[in-house]
């Protein structure tokens, strides 16, 4: 299992990549996946290189480009994260190419992962751009109780 960080940085990676696709940055960016996969070999260097360009094809030839990111975001997410489980090593050089990505960019083209986890019983809350409205309802009086805090 990856480390939270790891996991994190593999829905990062899937965001600048997804972003990138269909845009003048593409070339660079691919090249950089590529490259991140030597660590598997030229067979899955190869593989990954059909991949790139098939999710390419998908985006720009889209009637929503967008929605088709959005569409990908999930696979090139698990595929980092197999990736950096396998190659802890290659974090630095897919977090360099999620840096490259955002720099390159045109503003209002990048995309923006959230990863939140809740572990034992935990509550998490996450937005990005929005609000958060929570409320909650204290629990039911127990029986005989005088009805004040559910105890």
């Amino acid at each position: 299992m990856l480390p939270e960080a790891l996991t994190t940085l593999a829905g990062t990676g899937a965001g600048a990549l997804v972003a990138a696709m269909a845009t003048d940055v593409w070339q660079g960016a691919r090249g950089a996946v590529v490259r991140l996969y030597r660590r598997g070999g030229e067979e899955q260097q190869a593989a990954v290189e059909g991949q790139l360009h098939h999710h390419d094809l998908i985006v720009q030839r889209a009637d929503d480009p967008d929605q088709a990111r959005q569409l990908l975001l999930g696979q090139w997410q698990r595929d980092f994260a197999r990736l950096l489980d396998d190659h802890p090593d290659a974090a630095a050089e897919l977090s360099d190419l999620v840096e490259q990505i955002r720099r390159e960019l045109p503003q209002g083209r990048d995309q923006w992962v959230q990863t939140n986890i809740a572990r034992d019983q935990g509550t998490v809350y996450g937005v990005q751009g929005g609000n958060v409205n929570h409320y909650h309802q204290g629990l039911p009086p127990a029986p005989g109780s005088n009805g004040g805090d559910g105890q």
